[in-house]
């Protein structure tokens, strides 16, 4: 924990910690479109957002290692760059397999924004107040995904799927602009070794803390949840329930509230009640959404309205759950925060991209694969939290 003359923005936290997660959700009303204007299979459209989210584990593996050792800001300020370029190579993609190579680059980018924002806000403050101030990003960097749906969906059926890339541009030169202004470099004295050696010897360290891998499956379940969630439900709300793509972004809205809501609720209680007790109450809630969810399935009871308000369920408690589990992830080892920030990210958005896959893969014909993978994620996340919450 460091003592700033001017502590950073917290705006340009949340800006630049929601750029991947708005990146990533602006072209999710534009799958349907992307497969017919390339002639390519619903699945193979999907490869750009499976893409994405390989690209966030593989960035976050390296990315905090290399602001432990050379700094956030210089680390972040070329993410930011890097994504900017994956956004020019996207909106002007002749093929299916240079879109999904520029939504690579794009990830591989931005998703510094996520990592950092993390690593800089354990850098200036203590485990509980780090909470805290995570669940204030969290609450106002929700709104990105929140917005983004909306906007993809409208840019779809007014525009065309490629302006979503054209606002993805300046979106970029935004956030640099933000970043130079707003944030300070925050990691001055602690700075490990950036060789591949240290790297390595950082990620065992890591890896033999019990407690790091436990509280990193139970996030990892959490996110997986909502990309569980996000893979299926474009197909059913547009292909089977037959709403517009800007109908699906609207619906998304709430979700994307009911997440904002569990966050400000862990930026709110988490100094006075303590994180740990937060996220057992937020366990259980991801398990009770996911039930509900299945319950509703199994009865023939899917529509628009059940499907969105028992999955609100999921990420309001995912809400209270994420900023007090990552302070946590990053309070094991302070020293190498970043490196925990990215070792636990690359973790969470592997299992995402399974869960994804396996989603899309079995859950077209009915959601009701969706639900139960939902139970089982929940589940399995639970359990990690008590076992670490239980372990010295």
């Amino acid at each position: 924990m460091i003592k700033l003359e001017k502590p950073p923005s917290i705006l340009a936290l949340a800006a630049i910690t929601g750029l991947a997660p708005f990146t990533l959700n602006i072209i999710v009303p534009s799958l349907p479109s992307i497969s017919d204007y390339y002639n390519v299979t619903y699945s193979s459209a999907q490869l750009v957002i499976t893409a994405f989210i390989a690209a966030m584990a593989i960035g976050q593996l390296i990315i905090g290692t290399l602001s432990d050792a050379y700094g956030r800001r210089s680390i972040l300020m070329i993410g930011i760059f890097i994504f900017i370029i994956g956004s020019i190579i996207c909106s002007i993609a002749p093929t299916i397999e240079i879109l999904v190579f520029g939504r690579f680059i794009q990830a591989l980018g931005g998703v510094s924004g996520v990592v950092l924002g993390r690593a800089i806000v354990r850098d200036v403050y203590g485990r509980e107040k780090a909470a805290s101030a995570l669940g204030y990003v969290t609450t106002v960097m929700v709104i990105a995904p929140m917005i983004a749906p909306v906007l993809g969906g409208l840019l779809e059926d007014f525009v065309g799927w490629r302006s979503s890339f054209y606002v993805l541009f300046f979106t970029g030169i935004l956030l640099i602009i933000m970043a130079y202004n707003g944030i300070k470099e925050t990691n001055i004295d602690n700075r490990s070794r950036g060789d591949i050696k240290t790297l390595l010897y950082n990620f065992i360290i890591l890896l033999r803390i019990r407690k790091f891998v436990l509280f990193t499956l139970t996030m990892a379940c959490a996110n997986s949840m909502f990309f569980t969630f996000l893979a299926v439900a474009p197909y059913i709300i547009i292909k089977i329930l037959e709403f517009s793509p800007t109908q699906y972004g609207f619906g998304f809205i709430p979700i994307s509230i009911a997440f904002m809501l569990g966050s400000f609720t862990a930026a709110r209680l988490s100094e006075r009640i303590g994180s740990l007790k937060l996220i057992k109450i937020g366990v259980f809630g991801g398990i009770l959404g996911s039930v509900v969810m299945g319950v509703v399935i199994y009865h023939n009871l899917m529509n628009i309205y059940t499907l969105f308000g028992s999955m609100m369920i999921i990420t309001y408690s995912n809400g209270i759950v994420m900023p007090n589990i990552i302070a946590n992830i990053v309070s094991v080892k302070p020293e190498l925060a970043g490196a925990a920030s990215g070792l636990s990210g690359s973790m969470q958005f592997a299992l995402a991209g399974i869960c994804t896959y396996i989603a899309a893969s079995i859950s077209i014909e009915t959601a009701f694969p969706m639900a139960m993978q939902l139970v089982l994620l929940s589940s399995i996340g639970t359990i990690s939290f008590l076992i670490a919450k239980s372990s010295k």
